[in-house]
Protein backbone atom coordinates (compact mmCIF):
# COMPACT_ATOMS: atom_id res chain seq x y z
CA UNK A 1 0.00 0.00 0.00
CA UNK A 2 1.18 3.38 -1.16
CA UNK A 3 0.79 7.03 -0.38
CA UNK A 4 1.29 10.47 -1.69
CA UNK A 5 -0.34 13.78 -1.69
CA UNK A 6 -1.50 15.29 -4.85
CA UNK A 7 -2.21 19.21 -4.11
CA UNK A 8 -0.41 22.35 -5.42
CA UNK A 9 2.46 22.30 -2.51
CA UNK A 10 3.32 18.56 -2.60
CA UNK A 11 6.28 18.35 -3.80
CA UNK A 12 9.15 17.18 -2.12
CA UNK A 13 6.91 14.73 0.13
CA UNK A 14 7.48 11.41 0.40
CA UNK A 15 5.84 8.68 -0.56
CA UNK A 16 5.20 6.25 2.25
CA UNK A 17 4.80 2.28 1.06
CA UNK A 18 3.44 0.12 3.96
CA UNK A 19 1.34 -2.61 5.50
CA UNK A 20 -0.12 -0.55 7.92
CA UNK A 21 -1.49 3.31 7.89
CA UNK A 22 -2.73 5.51 10.34
CA UNK A 23 -4.03 9.01 9.86
CA UNK A 24 -5.35 11.49 11.89
CA UNK A 25 -6.32 15.33 11.63
CA UNK A 26 -3.51 18.17 13.00
CA UNK A 27 -4.34 21.93 13.41
CA UNK A 28 -2.50 22.05 9.81
CA UNK A 29 -3.05 18.82 8.08
CA UNK A 30 -3.05 15.44 8.31
CA UNK A 31 -0.34 13.28 10.17
CA UNK A 32 0.53 9.88 8.45
CA UNK A 33 1.99 7.24 10.89
CA UNK A 34 3.86 3.75 9.46
CA UNK A 35 5.92 1.46 11.83
CA UNK A 36 9.24 3.66 10.73
CA UNK A 37 8.34 6.47 9.35
CA UNK A 38 5.78 9.92 10.01
CA UNK A 39 5.06 12.91 8.45
CA UNK A 40 2.26 15.89 8.47
CA UNK A 41 1.32 17.04 5.09
CA UNK A 42 0.08 19.93 4.98
CA UNK A 43 -3.47 21.35 4.11
CA UNK A 44 -2.16 23.33 0.81
CA UNK A 45 -0.58 19.75 -0.26
CA UNK A 46 -3.72 17.98 0.24
CA UNK A 47 -5.39 15.48 -0.92
CA UNK A 48 -3.70 12.42 0.26
CA UNK A 49 -3.94 9.29 -2.28
CA UNK A 50 -3.88 5.93 -1.06
CA UNK A 51 -3.06 2.74 -3.22
CA UNK A 52 -2.97 -0.25 -2.84
CA UNK A 53 -3.22 -3.85 -5.18
CA UNK A 54 -5.70 -5.21 -2.88
CA UNK A 55 -9.07 -3.91 -0.70
CA UNK A 56 -7.90 -1.65 2.14
CA UNK A 57 -9.54 -2.34 5.57
CA UNK A 58 -10.26 1.06 7.27
CA UNK A 59 -10.56 0.06 11.31
CA UNK A 60 -11.85 3.14 12.57
CA UNK A 61 -15.03 3.10 10.84
CA UNK A 62 -17.99 0.79 11.72
CA UNK A 63 -20.77 -0.03 9.10
CA UNK A 64 -24.43 -1.44 10.40
CA UNK A 65 -25.01 -4.41 8.71
CA UNK A 66 -21.74 -4.86 7.01
CA UNK A 67 -18.28 -5.50 8.51
CA UNK A 68 -16.98 -4.56 11.60
CA UNK A 69 -14.37 -2.84 9.77
CA UNK A 70 -15.29 -2.29 6.66
CA UNK A 71 -12.88 -2.72 3.12
CA UNK A 72 -12.74 -0.55 0.32
CA UNK A 73 -11.58 -0.51 -2.89
CA UNK A 74 -7.30 0.03 -2.96
CA UNK A 75 -7.74 3.42 -4.58
CA UNK A 76 -8.88 6.03 -1.39
CA UNK A 77 -8.71 10.34 -1.46
CA UNK A 78 -8.19 11.71 2.29
CA UNK A 79 -8.46 15.31 3.05
CA UNK A 80 -8.79 16.77 6.22
CA UNK A 81 -12.26 18.44 7.49
CA UNK A 82 -11.91 20.09 10.20
CA UNK A 83 -11.22 17.80 13.54
CA UNK A 84 -12.11 14.94 10.90
CA UNK A 85 -11.04 13.50 8.25
CA UNK A 86 -12.83 12.67 4.40
CA UNK A 87 -12.50 9.57 3.07
CA UNK A 88 -13.47 8.33 -0.44
CA UNK A 89 -13.59 5.85 -2.38
CA UNK A 90 -12.96 6.01 -6.45
CA UNK A 91 -14.35 2.56 -8.53
CA UNK A 92 -16.33 1.38 -10.95
CA UNK A 93 -19.89 0.98 -10.80
CA UNK A 94 -20.54 -2.55 -10.80
CA UNK A 95 -17.97 -2.28 -7.94
CA UNK A 96 -20.41 0.05 -6.46
CA UNK A 97 -23.36 -1.84 -6.74
CA UNK A 98 -22.02 -4.69 -5.87
CA UNK A 99 -21.63 -3.06 -2.24
CA UNK A 100 -25.06 -1.35 -2.13
CA UNK A 101 -27.17 -4.25 -3.10
CA UNK A 102 -25.44 -6.24 -0.43
CA UNK A 103 -25.98 -3.69 2.41
CA UNK A 104 -29.81 -2.91 0.79
CA UNK A 105 -32.04 -6.06 0.06
CA UNK A 106 -30.99 -9.69 0.94
CA UNK A 107 -29.40 -11.90 -1.45
CA UNK A 108 -31.58 -14.20 -0.49
CA UNK A 109 -34.94 -12.34 -2.32
CA UNK A 110 -36.58 -13.72 -5.78
CA UNK A 111 -33.50 -12.50 -8.58
CA UNK A 112 -36.54 -9.85 -10.00
CA UNK A 113 -36.59 -8.16 -6.72
CA UNK A 114 -32.97 -8.02 -7.13
CA UNK A 115 -32.83 -6.83 -10.48
CA UNK A 116 -35.08 -3.98 -9.51
CA UNK A 117 -32.52 -2.52 -6.74
CA UNK A 118 -29.77 -3.12 -9.22
CA UNK A 119 -31.79 -0.63 -11.68
CA UNK A 120 -32.46 1.80 -8.93
CA UNK A 121 -29.15 1.96 -7.14
CA UNK A 122 -27.25 1.68 -10.59
CA UNK A 123 -29.81 4.91 -12.04
CA UNK A 124 -29.62 6.93 -9.01
CA UNK A 125 -25.97 6.76 -8.73
CA UNK A 126 -26.26 8.60 -11.69
CA UNK A 127 -28.79 10.76 -10.85
CA UNK A 128 -28.72 11.40 -6.55
CA UNK A 129 -31.18 13.63 -5.08
CA UNK A 130 -28.09 15.94 -3.57
CA UNK A 131 -25.21 17.03 -5.29
CA UNK A 132 -22.05 16.04 -4.31
CA UNK A 133 -20.05 17.67 -6.41
CA UNK A 134 -18.61 19.95 -3.62
CA UNK A 135 -17.31 16.68 -1.66
CA UNK A 136 -15.61 15.47 -5.16
CA UNK A 137 -17.68 12.41 -5.26
CA UNK A 138 -20.80 11.38 -7.15
CA UNK A 139 -22.60 9.55 -3.79
CA UNK A 140 -22.27 9.64 -0.29
CA UNK A 141 -22.65 5.58 1.78
CA UNK A 142 -25.28 7.30 4.25
CA UNK A 143 -28.84 5.29 3.45
CA UNK A 144 -30.33 9.07 5.08
CA UNK A 145 -29.18 10.99 2.25
CA UNK A 146 -27.76 8.97 -0.80
CA UNK A 147 -28.40 4.88 -0.51
CA UNK A 148 -26.31 2.71 1.91
CA UNK A 149 -22.93 1.09 1.09
CA UNK A 150 -21.19 -0.28 3.85
CA UNK A 151 -18.11 -1.40 1.81
CA UNK A 152 -16.87 -4.47 -0.09
CA UNK A 153 -15.36 -7.28 2.29
CA UNK A 154 -15.52 -10.62 1.36
CA UNK A 155 -16.65 -12.35 -1.26
CA UNK A 156 -20.26 -10.99 -3.02
CA UNK A 157 -22.91 -13.77 -3.23
CA UNK A 158 -23.66 -15.07 -7.11
CA UNK A 159 -27.09 -13.53 -6.42
CA UNK A 160 -25.92 -10.30 -6.02
CA UNK A 161 -23.53 -10.72 -9.21
CA UNK A 162 -26.38 -12.17 -11.32
CA UNK A 163 -28.72 -9.22 -10.43
CA UNK A 164 -26.05 -6.85 -11.44
CA UNK A 165 -24.96 -8.79 -15.11
CA UNK A 166 -29.00 -9.52 -15.54
CA UNK A 167 -29.45 -5.55 -15.89
CA UNK A 168 -26.29 -4.14 -17.01
CA UNK A 169 -26.08 -1.03 -18.51
CA UNK A 170 -30.05 -0.66 -18.14
CA UNK A 171 -31.25 2.66 -16.13
CA UNK A 172 -34.24 3.84 -15.59
CA UNK A 173 -35.57 7.12 -17.74
CA UNK A 174 -38.37 9.60 -17.83
CA UNK A 175 -37.40 11.84 -20.61
CA UNK A 176 -34.57 9.89 -22.17
CA UNK A 177 -33.39 11.13 -18.55
CA UNK A 178 -32.38 9.18 -15.60
CA UNK A 179 -34.99 9.89 -13.00
CA UNK A 180 -34.65 10.22 -9.30
CA UNK A 181 -34.74 6.41 -8.21
CA UNK A 182 -35.78 6.67 -4.42
CA UNK A 183 -36.20 3.49 -3.08
CA UNK A 184 -37.21 2.60 0.90
CA UNK A 185 -37.43 -0.86 3.17
CA UNK A 186 -41.41 -0.96 3.10
CA UNK A 187 -44.32 1.39 2.10
CA UNK A 188 -46.95 -0.31 4.51
CA UNK A 189 -49.33 -0.95 1.83
CA UNK A 190 -49.27 2.13 0.07
CA UNK A 191 -46.37 4.56 -1.19
CA UNK A 192 -46.30 8.02 -1.48
CA UNK A 193 -45.87 10.83 -3.47
CA UNK A 194 -42.60 12.44 -3.06
CA UNK A 195 -44.00 16.34 -2.82
CA UNK A 196 -45.31 14.47 0.73
CA UNK A 197 -42.27 13.23 2.24
CA UNK A 198 -39.14 15.70 0.50
CA UNK A 199 -37.90 18.94 0.52
CA UNK A 200 -36.72 21.08 -2.68
CA UNK A 201 -32.40 19.73 -2.42
CA UNK A 202 -31.30 23.56 -3.41
CA UNK A 203 -34.16 25.54 -2.42
CA UNK A 204 -35.17 23.88 0.33
CA UNK A 205 -38.90 24.33 0.12
CA UNK A 206 -41.48 22.32 1.07
CA UNK A 207 -43.38 21.08 -0.22
CA UNK A 208 -41.81 20.58 -3.38
CA UNK A 209 -43.02 20.74 -7.18
CA UNK A 210 -44.15 17.15 -7.98
CA UNK A 211 -42.09 14.51 -9.76
CA UNK A 212 -44.95 12.89 -12.21
CA UNK A 213 -43.23 8.71 -11.71
CA UNK A 214 -42.91 9.34 -7.49
CA UNK A 215 -46.94 9.16 -6.78
CA UNK A 216 -48.11 7.16 -4.06
CA UNK A 217 -48.93 3.72 -5.44
CA UNK A 218 -51.13 0.69 -4.28
CA UNK A 219 -49.50 -2.37 -2.90
CA UNK A 220 -52.61 -4.11 -3.15
CA UNK A 221 -56.66 -4.29 -4.10
CA UNK A 222 -57.84 -4.05 -0.11
CA UNK A 223 -60.41 -5.93 -0.03
CA UNK A 224 -63.27 -5.04 2.68
CA UNK A 225 -62.16 -1.77 2.86
CA UNK A 226 -64.33 0.92 3.79
CA UNK A 227 -62.50 3.80 4.55
CA UNK A 228 -61.10 6.35 1.96
CA UNK A 229 -57.16 5.35 1.09
CA UNK A 230 -55.06 7.78 2.91
CA UNK A 231 -57.53 8.11 5.96
CA UNK A 232 -56.62 7.06 10.03
CA UNK A 233 -59.32 4.12 9.66
CA UNK A 234 -56.99 3.18 6.18
CA UNK A 235 -54.07 2.56 8.26
CA UNK A 236 -56.03 1.11 10.76
CA UNK A 237 -57.56 -1.31 8.29
CA UNK A 238 -54.23 -2.70 7.32
CA UNK A 239 -52.74 -2.65 10.73
CA UNK A 240 -55.41 -5.27 12.01
CA UNK A 241 -54.82 -6.94 8.28
CA UNK A 242 -51.50 -7.26 9.27
CA UNK A 243 -52.47 -8.77 13.02
CA UNK A 244 -54.93 -11.15 11.32
CA UNK A 245 -51.64 -12.23 8.63
CA UNK A 246 -53.90 -11.50 5.91
CA UNK A 247 -51.11 -11.36 3.38
CA UNK A 248 -53.46 -11.21 0.31
CA UNK A 249 -54.51 -7.86 1.38
CA UNK A 250 -51.30 -6.26 -0.37
CA UNK A 251 -47.81 -7.55 -1.48
CA UNK A 252 -45.34 -5.72 1.30
CA UNK A 253 -47.85 -7.33 4.52
CA UNK A 254 -45.24 -10.37 4.77
CA UNK A 255 -43.02 -8.51 6.02
CA UNK A 256 -41.91 -7.96 9.89
CA UNK A 257 -41.50 -4.31 9.08
CA UNK A 258 -45.50 -3.69 7.72
CA UNK A 259 -46.63 -2.71 11.07
CA UNK A 260 -44.85 -1.94 14.30
CA UNK A 261 -46.07 -0.22 17.82
CA UNK A 262 -43.92 2.20 20.24
CA UNK A 263 -45.69 2.58 23.91
CA UNK A 264 -44.51 5.48 25.68
CA UNK A 265 -45.45 6.64 29.02
CA UNK A 266 -46.51 10.59 29.80
CA UNK A 267 -43.05 10.29 32.21
CA UNK A 268 -41.26 9.30 29.17
CA UNK A 269 -42.73 12.46 27.07
CA UNK A 270 -42.11 14.65 29.39
CA UNK A 271 -38.84 13.58 30.27
CA UNK A 272 -37.40 14.25 26.42
CA UNK A 273 -39.55 15.74 23.77
CA UNK A 274 -39.61 19.38 24.85
CA UNK A 275 -35.73 18.83 24.91
CA UNK A 276 -36.13 17.32 21.53
CA UNK A 277 -38.49 19.94 19.91
CA UNK A 278 -36.22 22.48 21.00
CA UNK A 279 -33.29 20.99 18.99
CA UNK A 280 -34.83 20.07 16.19
CA UNK A 281 -35.97 24.16 16.22
CA UNK A 282 -32.69 25.49 16.70
CA UNK A 283 -31.13 23.38 13.81
CA UNK A 284 -31.18 24.76 10.56
CA UNK A 285 -32.12 21.61 8.44
CA UNK A 286 -34.96 20.96 10.61
CA UNK A 287 -35.88 24.69 11.88
CA UNK A 288 -38.69 25.56 9.37
CA UNK A 289 -40.68 22.48 10.44
CA UNK A 290 -41.02 23.16 14.19
CA UNK A 291 -43.67 25.71 15.01
CA UNK A 292 -44.31 26.86 18.28
CA UNK A 293 -47.57 28.28 19.50
CA UNK A 294 -47.64 32.08 20.08
CA UNK A 295 -46.26 31.82 23.82
CA UNK A 296 -43.07 29.91 22.52
CA UNK A 297 -43.25 27.78 25.30
CA UNK A 298 -43.97 24.05 26.16
CA UNK A 299 -46.22 23.22 28.47
CA UNK A 300 -47.34 19.76 30.00
CA UNK A 301 -48.29 17.44 26.95
CA UNK A 302 -51.99 16.77 26.19
CA UNK A 303 -51.79 14.66 22.80
CA UNK A 304 -51.32 14.55 20.05
CA UNK A 305 -52.89 14.87 16.63
CA UNK A 306 -52.47 14.50 13.07
CA UNK A 307 -53.73 17.25 11.19
CA UNK A 308 -52.17 17.10 7.30
CA UNK A 309 -52.03 13.60 5.89
CA UNK A 310 -50.58 12.09 2.15
CA UNK A 311 -51.95 9.72 -0.06
CA UNK A 312 -50.74 6.69 1.57
CA UNK A 313 -51.92 8.25 5.05
CA UNK A 314 -48.19 9.53 6.14
CA UNK A 315 -48.49 12.34 8.94
CA UNK A 316 -47.20 15.70 7.29
CA UNK A 317 -48.24 18.12 9.90
CA UNK A 318 -48.72 16.79 13.36
CA UNK A 319 -49.90 18.48 16.41
CA UNK A 320 -48.80 18.14 19.70
CA UNK A 321 -50.99 19.67 22.37
CA UNK A 322 -49.57 21.24 25.25
CA UNK A 323 -50.90 23.64 28.13
CA UNK A 324 -48.81 26.33 26.76
CA UNK A 325 -50.19 26.05 23.75
CA UNK A 326 -49.99 23.46 20.41
CA UNK A 327 -46.73 22.83 18.57
CA UNK A 328 -47.02 21.91 14.96
CA UNK A 329 -44.27 19.62 13.64
CA UNK A 330 -44.11 19.07 10.20
CA UNK A 331 -42.36 16.72 7.00
CA UNK A 332 -42.38 12.94 7.77
CA UNK A 333 -38.07 12.42 8.97
CA UNK A 334 -38.74 15.00 11.37
CA UNK A 335 -42.25 13.73 12.52
CA UNK A 336 -40.23 10.72 12.99
CA UNK A 337 -37.23 12.29 14.65
CA UNK A 338 -39.69 14.12 17.17
CA UNK A 339 -40.48 10.78 19.14
CA UNK A 340 -36.44 10.21 19.61
CA UNK A 341 -36.35 9.27 23.17
CA UNK A 342 -33.04 7.79 24.63
CA UNK A 343 -35.01 6.20 27.64
CA UNK A 344 -37.71 4.04 25.35
CA UNK A 345 -34.35 3.54 22.97
CA UNK A 346 -35.95 5.55 20.30
CA UNK A 347 -33.81 6.98 18.22
CA UNK A 348 -36.54 8.03 15.27
CA UNK A 349 -39.70 6.37 14.51
CA UNK A 350 -39.80 4.10 11.68
CA UNK A 351 -42.02 5.21 9.41
CA UNK A 352 -44.41 8.58 9.36
CA UNK A 353 -47.50 6.88 8.56
CA UNK A 354 -48.57 6.88 12.00
CA UNK A 355 -51.70 7.05 14.33
CA UNK A 356 -52.20 7.29 17.82
CA UNK A 357 -53.56 5.05 21.13
CA UNK A 358 -54.14 7.57 23.58
CA UNK A 359 -55.54 6.94 27.65
CA UNK A 360 -56.03 9.41 30.36
CA UNK A 361 -55.70 9.02 34.08
CA UNK A 362 -58.74 10.04 37.06
CA UNK A 363 -57.55 13.33 36.56
CA UNK A 364 -58.33 13.36 32.67
CA UNK A 365 -54.21 14.21 32.23
CA UNK A 366 -52.09 12.45 29.28
CA UNK A 367 -51.22 8.79 31.05
CA UNK A 368 -49.91 6.68 28.03
CA UNK A 369 -49.57 6.87 24.04
CA UNK A 370 -49.43 4.32 21.72
CA UNK A 371 -47.81 4.78 18.60
CA UNK A 372 -49.02 2.25 15.77
CA UNK A 373 -47.17 2.66 12.63
CA UNK A 374 -46.97 1.35 9.32
CA UNK A 375 -43.86 0.40 7.20
CA UNK A 376 -39.67 1.31 7.48
CA UNK A 377 -38.60 4.53 5.82
CA UNK A 378 -40.03 7.41 3.87
CA UNK A 379 -41.77 5.04 1.62
CA UNK A 380 -41.61 7.09 -1.51
CA UNK A 381 -40.67 4.76 -5.13
CA UNK A 382 -39.08 1.33 -4.84
CA UNK A 383 -40.01 -0.45 -2.03
CA UNK A 384 -37.81 -3.29 -1.39
CA UNK A 385 -40.04 -5.72 0.48
CA UNK A 386 -43.24 -4.86 -2.05
CA UNK A 387 -40.81 -5.48 -4.70
CA UNK A 388 -40.43 -8.81 -3.33
CA UNK A 389 -43.98 -9.56 -2.97
CA UNK A 390 -44.83 -8.90 -6.49
CA UNK A 391 -41.59 -11.37 -7.56
CA UNK A 392 -42.92 -14.03 -5.75
CA UNK A 393 -46.55 -13.32 -7.04
CA UNK A 394 -45.23 -13.82 -10.93
CA UNK A 395 -44.13 -9.95 -11.90
CA UNK A 396 -41.02 -9.43 -13.60
CA UNK A 397 -38.34 -6.57 -12.98
CA UNK A 398 -39.80 -4.36 -15.68
CA UNK A 399 -43.56 -4.59 -14.03
CA UNK A 400 -42.36 -3.87 -10.63
CA UNK A 401 -40.52 -1.06 -12.08
CA UNK A 402 -43.21 0.44 -14.58
CA UNK A 403 -45.78 0.13 -11.04
CA UNK A 404 -43.20 1.95 -8.71
CA UNK A 405 -41.87 4.23 -11.39
CA UNK A 406 -45.34 4.48 -13.57
CA UNK A 407 -44.03 6.24 -17.07
CA UNK A 408 -40.29 5.68 -17.09
CA UNK A 409 -39.32 3.61 -19.34
CA UNK A 410 -36.28 1.07 -18.74
CA UNK A 411 -33.22 2.02 -21.47
CA UNK A 412 -29.89 0.55 -22.36
CA UNK A 413 -26.57 3.01 -21.96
Amino acid sequence: MSISAGGPSAAGLATVVATNLKFRPTRAGVMVESMSHSEEVPDPAMPIYVKAARSIRVQSLHRAGGEAHPHYPGDLRIERLGKYLRLSARMTLDQYLRGVLTSEMPASYHHEALNCQALAARTYALNPRISHTPDHVNVCDSYLCCQYFAGLGGEIDPRIEKAIDSTSSQIIVFNDKPILALFSSNAGGHTESYQNCFSDPVTGRFPPEPISYLIGQPEGAYPGLKARVGSEEFLRYLFAAKKANNTGVCADLFSNKFAWSVNLSAAQLEAHLHHVLETLAHNSDTAPFVVPPARGKFGHIQGFEVVKRGVSGVAIELKIKTSSGDWLVKKELVIRKAFANPEARIARLNSARVFFDQSQDKLGLLSTVTVHGLGFGHGVGLQQTGAQGFANLGRNYREIIAHYFPGTAVATV
